[in-house]
C-alpha cells in the first residue's frame, strides 16, 4: 500500500468513526431508537379481567356458597388451576426513526416514525370435583366434574406514530450534550380481542357435556400523540452519537371500530348441534355491566364491538400512554 492510498484510507476511517470532536450536528442527520414504554391499556384490558371475575363469581363462589347452606349435602374441591392464568398487556417496546435538520447551535426540527406493538396469548383451565347429595336436584345425585377456562386468550394492540418535532440542547461539551425532545403528531392504531371458553360437565356414569364459544374482536381507530423527553447524547465520533432518552409519551386513541365473529358449539357423548356462528361490524365501546346471583352481586366493565347500542355504553379509549426510557444512535449527514 503507497502512502497515498495509507493517507486517504486513514483520512475516511477518521471521519466515519474518528475520535470525539464534540457532539454538536450540522446539517442533516437521522437516529434510530428502541426503549421500553411502561403501557397499560385499561379499556382493552377490561374484557379479560371480566371474564375472569365471571367465571370466579359463577363456579367458585356460587360453589362456596352452597357448600355454606347445603348443611354437608353438597361439596367441593378446586383442584390445582392449569395455565398461566388471563393476562392482559402491561409494557411495551417502541422503535423510532427519525432524520432532522440542525437550524441553529441549540435548535433542530425533525420528522420520525414510530412503531408500538403489543400482543399476549395465555390460557387458564379449572376443574371442580363436586359432590352433590341434595335431593332436590334435577340430576340424580353424586359426584361429577366440571372443567371450565379458557383454552386461548389473546390481546393485541399496534400503534404507528408519525410525529413533527423539535430538539433542544440545553447543556453542550465537548462529548456530550444534553436537552429535550418534544414531539406531537397523530396516531393510527389496530386492537384485537380473540377470547375461546370452554366448560365441560362429566357424571360419575361417564355421561359427558360440553359447550365452547370463541369471540374474535378486531379494531382500528386512531388519535393524537405528544411527547416530553430528557434526552443525553454522547459523541462516539464526528458523525455518530449514542443517546439515552427518558420521559412520557402521550398516545391516545378513539373511534374503534371492526369486524367482529361469535362462533358456539355444544356436545355431548350422544350427539353434537349445529355450530352457530355470527358475523358483526360494530364500534368498540365501554359498558359497566352486573351480574346478580342469590350469593351476591357482581359489577364489571366489558369492553369490545359486539355491545350493540346500549344506551349506558361509554366510549372504548385506547390509551398507551406511559413513561419510557429508550436507546438509540445519531449519525450526521
Amino acid at each position: 500500500m503507497n502512502r497515498r492510498t495509507a493517507m486517504a484510507f486513514l483520512l475516511l476511517l477518521g471521519l466515519a468513526f474518528g475520535l470525539p470532536a464534540g457532539a454538536a450536528r450540522r446539517g442533516w442527520f437521522v437516529e434510530c431508537a428502541a426503549g421500553f414504554a411502561a403501557l397499560a391499556p385499561s379499556d382493552l384490558n377490561a374484557r379479560l379481567e371480566a371474564q375472569q371475575e365471571r367465571v370466579e363469581f359463577l363456579y367458585r363462589d356460587g360453589y362456596e356458597a352452597l357448600q355454606l347452606i347445603s348443611g354437608g349435602a353438597f361439596s367441593y374441591v378446586l383442584e390445582e388451576a392449569e395455565g398461566s392464568a388471563l393476562r392482559g398487556l402491561h409494557g411495551g417496546f417502541p422503535m423510532a426513526l427519525r432524520i432532522g435538520r440542525v437550524l441553529g447551535a441549540r435548535v433542530s426540527l425533525f420528522a420520525g416514525l414510530e412503531f408500538l406493538g403489543r400482543q399476549r396469548t395465555s390460557w387458564l383451565r379449572q376443574t371442580f370435583r363436586i359432590n352433590d347429595l341434595r335431593p332436590d336436584q334435577v340430576t340424580v345425585p353424586g359426584a361429577y366434574i366440571v372443567e371450565t377456562g379458557f383454552p386461548e386468550y389473546f390481546l393485541s394492540a399496534r400503534a404507528w406514530v408519525p410525529q413533527l418535532g423539535v430538539i433542544v440542547d440545553v447543556f453542550r461539551n465537548r462529548s456530550w450534550t444534553g436537552g429535550v425532545r418534544m414531539a406531537v403528531g397523530p396516531m393510527f392504531a389496530r386492537v384485537r380481542t380473540l377470547e375461546s371458553q370452554h366448560y365441560r360437565k362429566t357424571d360419575a356414569d361417564g355421561y359427558w357435556q360440553e359447550w365452547q364459544q370463541v369471540v374474535d374482536m378486531r379494531g382500528n381507530g386512531g388519535g393524537m400523540t405528544a411527547d416530553a423527553m430528557a434526552r443525553l447524547e454522547l459523541a462516539l465520533s464526528w458523525r455518530l452519537g449514542l443517546q439515552i432518552e427518558g420521559g412520557y409519551a402521550l398516545r391516545r386513541g378513539s373511534g374503534f371500530s371492526g369486524p367482529g365473529l361469535y362462533e358456539y358449539q355444544y356436545r355431548d357423548m350422544n350427539a353434537a348441534r349445529d355450530p352457530v356462528k355470527n358475523r358483526w361490524q360494530g364500534e368498540w365501546r365501554t359498558q359497566r355491566m352486573e351480574l346478580q346471583r342469590e350469593w351476591g352481586r357482581l359489577a364489571y366493565a366489558l369492553s369490545g364491538n359486539d355491545l350493540g347500542g346500549a344506551a349506558d355504553a361509554g366510549s372504548f379509549r385506547l390509551d398507551l400512554s406511559g413513561w419510557r426510557l429508550s436507546l438509540g444512535l445519531a449519525l450526521a449527514l
